[in-house]
């Protein structure tokens, strides 16, 4: 049975791209975003989003992997 590694993370507007490139590229999927702006109207760089991510965990991969 598969089972995942999962992380959530609050990160400002502006640091968004950079951290869902970066998160990508080490394997984590986006699954779900909130919004925990208090104020919408706040400016861009003031909004505040958690993240939720999955992947794979590395412990169950090398459970699977067959002894030669």
């Amino acid at each position: 049975m598969q089972t995942w590694e999962h992380r959530q993370l609050d990160v400002p507007e502006n640091e968004m791209d950079q951290v869902l490139q970066s998160f990508g590229e080490n394997g984590w999927e986006l699954v779900s975003v909130i919004d925990e702006t208090i104020d919408p109207s706040r400016q861009s760089d003031r909004r505040m989003y958690r993240l939720f991510f999955k992947r794979p965990s590395s412990a169950e991969e090398s459970a699977e992997t067959p002894d030669r």
